[in-house]
């Protein structure tokens, strides 16, 4: 995002508008990652595979780069020095970590939990008619 950001900016016929795309950029990525989340709360285990992937996706990379873009563009959002825009450089490889990390929470999110078991009844003996003692016959026979 950086080096997108700073080619943009060297088209300054109205000035200022490269920093206000900034902030509507991450706007929208914050947009986006709120909207897919109510969605994955309330689809959870409804939809299809493919929806649920979809909003994963979309989630995942708009929460990625809502978190990550903020911080590699410092100056421009937290009004730090612009030498602090060098170190925060490594933080370009970090989009595509942070971007699975999220998806990969938005899928877990969204899975279904499969519904519990039954437990197993007791067979009683003295109902069925059957004797006890024909039970333990049978497992002395193994």
């Amino acid at each position: 995002m950086m080096f997108l950001f700073a080619y943009l900016g060297s088209f300054s016929s109205p000035p200022g508008w490269p920093i206000r795309l900034m902030h509507l950029t991450e706007a929208a990525f914050v947009a986006a990652a709120f909207v897919c989340f109510v969605l994955a709360v309330n689809w959870k285990g409804t939809r299809s595979h493919a929806k649920r992937d979809a909003v994963a996706a979309i989630g995942g990379i708009a929460t990625g780069f809502g978190a990550i873009m903020p911080l590699e563009l410092a100056p421009f959002f937290f009004g730090a020095r612009g030498e602090i825009m060098l170190g925060t450089a490594p933080l370009i490889l970090v989009y595509p970590l942070a971007a699975a990390l999220f998806i990969f929470a938005f899928l877990k999110l969204m899975s279904a939990k499969p519904p519990p078991l039954p437990q197993p009844t007791p067979i009683n003996a003295g109902r069925s008619g059957a004797r006890s003692d024909s039970l333990r016959a049978r497992d002395d026979w193994r």
